[in-house]
């Protein structure tokens, strides 16, 4: 069965609106869950990661960040944008703003009297680098995910002004940050500099790494995508969430 979707807005960074989505479960929700969407926007690899979290009995919210700006949909729902448009925007999207609507994302749904109990975030891509960044800067979240996410600006800029692993002394939530061992735009340097990084640190940090995996091998429109492995990695992500969002969790 669908899970209800509902239209959601909320004054985000600046003061500007926000449009979002939210999936709630059909029984109570356990919690909440900030999904981050990828550069492309809102597609049918969000709503897959949507169904997949109220599917388990997390409402989720997904915020679109593309909201300000105008970009008409493709005649299948999916964005009409390049892969290489899309990077130069994620490029361009400032860290600050995205840090901003998240924070108003996630008032949005404590607030919400059917999303009772813990929040967590979770985002894949260039959404798991704003995911890592919001979790560092927050003290909303409780839980954070990251899939193949880039940790490490190939340049800095006025819109990017800070590496994300430089942020990593912030964070204060367990993190499952999961690889690809194959990964030309996460690849496994990030993911030893993470380790490193959290481990002086002494931040609960679990990391996934999926050997020969590329970027984005979970989403099924992909040549990399491997069924098997993503359902392994799904189900170590919700058994995640299940201990670091539990009522009881320290």
């Amino acid at each position: 069965m669908t899970a209800p979707t509902l239209r959601a807005s909320f004054d985000g960074d600046g003061g500007d609106r926000i449009e979002a989505e939210l999936w709630l479960p059909e029984g109570e929700a356990r919690g909440g869950v900030l999904l981050v969407h990828e550069a492309l926007g809102i597609d049918s690899f969000t709503h897959r990661v949507a169904r997949t979290l109220v599917g388990a009995g997390w409402a989720t919210l997904v915020p679109d960040l593309w909201s300000r700006e105008t970009r008409a949909e493709g005649s299948d729902g999916e964005a009409p944008w390049s892969a290489e448009r899309a990077r130069a925007a994620a490029a361009a999207l400032s860290d600050r703003r995205v840090a901003g609507d998240l924070e108003s994302a996630a008032a949005y749904l404590a607030e919400r009297c059917d999303v009772a109990g813990r929040l967590g975030v979770l985002g894949s891509s260039t959404g798991g680098t704003q995911a890592f960044l919001f979790a560092c800067r927050s003290r909303r979240v409780e839980a954070a995910v990251l899939l193949y996410a880039p940790l490490v600006y190939g340049e800095l800029s006025a819109s990017k002004p800070v590496q994300p692993l430089e942020m990593a002394l912030n964070l204060s939530a367990p993190l499952l940050a999961v690889f690809g061992g194959r990964d030309d735009w996460a690849p496994p340097e990030h993911a030893r500099r993470l380790r490193d990084t959290l481990g002086s640190f002494a931040k609960p940090f679990e990391e996934l790494t999926v050997p020969g995996a590329g970027h984005g091998f979970l989403d099924p429109r992909r040549p990399v995508h491997e069924e098997e492995e993503a359902g392994r990695v799904w189900s170590r992500v919700l058994q995640f969430l299940d201990r670091a969002l539990a009522p009881d969790a320290a």
